[in-house]
């Protein structure tokens, strides 16, 4: 696949009209069941329904080529890449361009007869797959890890090429099946109508834009989140020990600054300084050097971390999500065992204390209430993003640092709201506990 990079902004439709007819400022569309509006409203939203997609019928079944429209679109919102076919020849009974991108991508493969039958309705298993191979051609590689489908009466009926898909979309939450007596169904050799197809795909689409933002853009996150003048140095000398496998010394307070040498778990280091981003100037081998406070304990093993002080439900639970500062940051993870992408931190910690929470950064950011930066109390929730789609969540803990989990490089973390990437990717803030 050649790819060429974009060179225009992402450009977002915001639908400011809605009515069963599917009448809005985006794309419009012949009809939907009412079940459908809000998610019709949001895909407007986010430019995610392409405009060939106009005047149909939403309620009918979609085909394998409108499938391959939906994907391509999404795949170069999120990687900002267009797709350029190589060959034209791939299939007898299709030269589409849009088919020969997804194609190309990955994200659809043809028959061995040499088709590609487009205009053949789509199953639900086929779209397991499709939404299997999206996720792989945007660098989010799931596993099935034998993930539980009992409560599906009829997954095995499942062709067996599409059992790790079904598996996944279940585990990620972009497949919830249909509720009957005595559990759910998955019909996998039933037809997707284009509502259904669109529902599940905006679900999909926006846990792996949240892991691109973690994964393929941490580079640049840290690369460009810190400026000379947002973080703040205090002398301070103590000794602290090394709490994970492999640190980092660093020769700056950022994860891109250049790395001068390692320390394993138990090393002593010999703190100079606090530095407000929550990283520590130490001494290193006679030299200044700095190291993540995420990181280090003192000697009853006692994570340094920044303290939550204070009383209350927020505190407390703030103070739970700041045992987990060191875990892995895992896409679709939402238990210590596992790990933890950034909404599952925050889904498994205040599912500990009775608060029933959605699965996606965008999901909790509908929940609770809106409040303003300058009122962010301990335990609050705090969004980055674009427009008005959350791709990130973490836990507001006070002194203007937030707990989240930030990349695959660094984990579970306490950063300053102050750094510039977050001061330019921040959208608002939701009260959930209280």
């Amino acid at each position: 696949m050649k790819a060429r990079r974009k060179l225009c902004a992402l450009a977002l439709c915001f639908a400011l009209l809605l009515t069963l007819t599917g009448t809005c400022l985006g794309v419009s569309v012949a009809g939907y069941s009412s079940w459908f509006a809000g998610d019709f409203t949001e895909m407007n939203t986010l430019g995610l329904i392409p405009d060939s997609f106009a005047g149909y019928d939403l309620k009918n079944n979609i085909t394998r080529g409108e499938m391959c429209r939906l994907a391509v679109h999404a795949f170069e919102k999120i990687t900002k890449d267009s797709i350029e076919p190589s060959r034209t020849d791939y299939f007898s009974d299709t030269s589409d361009t849009v088919i020969l991108q997804a194609y190309e991508a990955g994200i659809v493969s043809g028959y061995p007869d040499g088709t590609f039958r487009p205009d053949q309705k789509l199953t639900r298993q086929e779209f397991f797959q499709i939404i299997l191979n999206f996720c792989n051609a945007a660098a989010f590689r799931p596993s099935a890890d034998g993930t539980d489908m009992s409560k599906f009466l009829d997954y095995s009926q499942v062709a067996s090429w599409a059992s790790d898909a079904a598996q996944i979309c279940y585990k990620c939450g972009y497949v919830y099946g249909t509720a009957v007596d005595g559990g759910s169904v998955l019909n996998p050799t039933g037809y997707t109508s284009r509502q259904e197809a669109m529902a599940m795909f905006l679900r999909a689409y926006k846990g792996v834009n949240e892991y691109y933002y973690g994964l393929v853009l941490s580079a640049t996150v840290q690369a460009d989140g810190y400026d000379e003048d947002d973080v703040s140095v205090k002398d301070y000398t103590d000794t602290l020990y090394v709490d994970t496998d492999k640190l980092n010394v660093r020769d700056s307070w950022t994860s891109s600054s250049t790395a001068v040498g390692t320390l394993t778990r138990g090393e002593a280091v010999n703190i100079t300084g606090k530095c407000s981003n929550g990283w520590y100037r130490i001494n290193y081998e006679g030299h200044v050097a700095y190291v993540h406070g995420g990181y280090l304990c003192d000697s009853s093993g006692t994570l340094q971390t920044i303290d939550v002080s204070g009383s209350g439900a927020g505190v407390e639970i703030a103070n739970f999500v700041m045992q987990f500062v060191g875990y892995s940051y895992v896409y679709a993870g939402a238990s210590p065992s596992t790990g933890f992408d950034c909404s599952g931190l925050m889904y498994y910690c205040l599912g500990q204390y009775g608060y029933s929470m959605n699965r996606t950064a965008d999901g909790q950011m509908q929940q609770g209430a809106s409040v303003s930066r300058s009122e962010l109390q301990v335990g609050d929730l705090v969004f980055f993003g674009y427009g008005g789609y959350a791709d990130h969540v973490g836990m507001y803990i006070g002194g203007g640092n937030f707990v989240h989990a930030s990349t695959p490089s660094s984990g579970v973390r306490v950063d300053s709201l102050e750094q510039t990437y977050y001061v330019n990717k921040y959208i608002g803030a939701r009260r959930i506990i209280g």
